[in-house]
């Protein structure tokens, strides 16, 4: 398995935790300042405050995403780069999440299904999902698998769980910050209400 090609961005929250911290940060040196000054024994102990801000200030250097799914893991598709309501270059909430490997890595759908929709035809650099494959589960839920390289299935195929239904590539909006291709698989789900879910349940 290669290495990770595609990388998520830092979460939004960053900036104003930044501030957060700043702002702590300086009550405490004004505290501080304060203490010494008194002339009584009983001067203000700011020790504890300093903790609580070295403490908030370690946190923040952790933050550089929100996932709502736990910690990134490696799958035998390949390494999440970005988490289920991570962020990327082009949405600030990617309500799916994404995979990356090497291109032509096979890639077996999730669930069994009929499939629904294909598309076919695009490179990178084209906007969208690139090509892509839909299936939908007998509960209604729609499985997208985007920026595919081959696909193996036609609309109105019905497919098994783990059947291989395309391989992994680079097409639609896809980039790397490392240099690599921006090879990975974008898997995103939606309910029969359209409304988007955790795929990891469906990884898993």
């Amino acid at each position: 398995m290669s290495l990770p090609e595609n990388t998520s961005y830092a979460s939004k929250a960053a900036p104003y935790m930044q501030q957060a911290i700043k702002s702590t940060d300086n009550a405490v040196k004004s505290m501080e300042k304060f203490g010494k000054t008194l002339p009584s024994p009983k001067s203000i102990d700011v020790s504890k405050y300093r903790k609580l801000a070295n403490r908030v200030s370690n946190s923040s250097r952790n933050v550089s995403r929100a996932p709502s799914s736990g910690p990134i893991a490696t799958t035998n598709v390949g390494v999440q780069t970005t988490p289920y309501n991570g962020s990327t270059r082009y949405e600030g909430v990617h309500p799916g999440v994404d995979l990356a490997n090497k291109i032509g890595t096979p890639i077996p759908s999730f669930t069994a299904g009929k499939v629904i929709g294909t598309d076919f035809g695009y490179k990178q650099g084209d906007k969208g999902y690139g090509n892509y494959v839909i299936v939908q589960d007998p509960q209604g839920n729609k499985h997208r698998y985007s920026h595919l390289h081959e696909i193996f299935v036609n609309i109105g195929d019905e497919i098994n769980k783990g059947q291989e239904i395309s391989t992994m590539g680079n097409t639609g909006s896809t980039y790397s910050l490392s240099g690599g291709t921006g090879s990975h698989l974008d898997y995103r789900v939606q309910d029969m209400y359209n409304k988007y879910v955790d795929p990891n349940q469906f990884i898993n």
